[in-house]
């Protein structure tokens, strides 16, 4: 799915909420800028700041001006002149961490954003620091510490975009069945968001593929194509989700389902090779032992380093009877992808029609 970047819109509605200048000065600016007339507000401010250098609010106001209008290293400037003049603000923290991650310097928004939390036992605060932290952990993949922060951050108030970002990194951190309910939550604020439901269904499939219970993981792969078609049915022309759906529907035992949406992606682009090897699966599930061979031998030619293909087909010889063909090819896997399991292959189990 496409990331959604966290923006200062909603931190500087905070800040507009919590402002109580200490001199009549800044209101000029601040009217300015809550009218979103940002070089105005900055030509304001920065005459306040000239005549009273020492006025942190000032630095402040002046800092999420240039954060508005791009000019990100000015930004970063006023926000440190703020927090070297008042140290004790965690909204001044909270701001110099927005240019931090507007520059894409996570390590900075994240120590930034650890040192305002510091300072404050606000809920609102917290709320707002703790949102930019979590986000900044994803960023670099520190997913259990970005599922901690959102979590904490949800106990404050809940958030759509929050709840989608705790699933991905539930899902990126592995833990499939709970990224499951904030998802969901997410979807019932938002039912046909094509990123929750991409989400959904890609999580569902990860889900049903660990799943050892036959009923139960049919049942998941079942759940996962609801969301997969809804999905195709938003975004037709995303082949991607049309594939989605085609997965979906294998693993749910839909075999004649997942068949023509696979022809239809190959068809669509015959450069998809994924398609081309779960064509070739959904004949394996059909006993149609050629035209599974014929499919993952195109798959292969297409992408010759994708090693799941080279198991699959390792399954295939082992089925027909082909022991050293077998081991040839998860030899093959396992010079692609060293230390894999292919060479002592778990097939993965297939459902016939019914």
């Amino acid at each position: 799915m496409r990331r959604a970047r966290l923006t200062t819109l909603t931190a500087a509605a905070l800040v507009c909420a919590s402002w109580r200048p200490a001199r009549a000065g800044p209101d000029e600016a601040l009217a300015a800028f809550k009218a979103r007339r940002y070089l105005e507000a900055a030509a304001e401010m920065q005459s306040v700041v000239d005549r009273s250098p020492g006025y942190a609010y000032g630095h402040f106001l002046l800092g999420h001006c240039m954060l508005k209008m791009g000019r990100i290293l000015e930004a970063n400037r006023e926000f440190r002149v703020a927090v070297g003049l008042d140290g004790n603000r965690p909204e001044f923290y909270q701001g110099w961490a927005l240019a931090h991650q507007a520059a894409g310097n996570w390590p900075m928004t994240i120590r930034t954003a650890t040192q305002g939390l510091a300072h404050t036992d606000d809920p609102r605060a917290r709320f707002a620091l703790l949102a930019l932290r979590g986000y900044a952990w994803g960023a670099v993949r520190h997913w259990d510490d970005a599922v901690a922060d959102l979590e904490m951050a949800l106990r404050i108030k809940t958030e759509p975009w929050m709840l989608v970002y705790l699933g991905k990194a539930r899902f990126a951190a592995g833990d499939y069945a709970i990224a499951v309910g904030p998802l969901r939550q997410a979807l019932n604020a938002s039912p046909d968001n094509p990123a929750i439901l991409r989400l959904l269904a890609q999580d569902l499939l990860r889900l049903a593929a660990e799943e050892r219970d036959t009923n139960r993981k049919r049942n998941v792969y079942a759940e996962a194509l609801t969301y997969a078609q809804r999905l195709a049915s938003i975004t037709p022309d995303d082949l991607d989700a049309v594939h989605l759906v085609g997965r979906a529907a294998l693993g749910a035992g839909r075999l004649d389902q997942a068949e023509h949406v696979f022809r239809n992606v190959v068809f669509a682009d015959p450069s998809q090779c994924y398609a081309l090897a779960d064509l070739g699966r959904t004949y394996m599930a059909s006993a149609r032992w050629g035209d599974a061979e014929a499919y993952l031998r195109k798959a292969a030619a297409c992408a010759p380093r994708m090693a799941p293909i080279y198991e699959t087909l390792g399954e295939l010889f082992l089925q027909t009877g082909r022991p050293q063909e077998a081991a040839a090819a998860f030899r093959r896997h396992d010079e692609i992808e060293p230390g894999g399991t292919a060479s002592l292959p778990q097939t993965v189990p297939v459902f016939a029609p019914r």
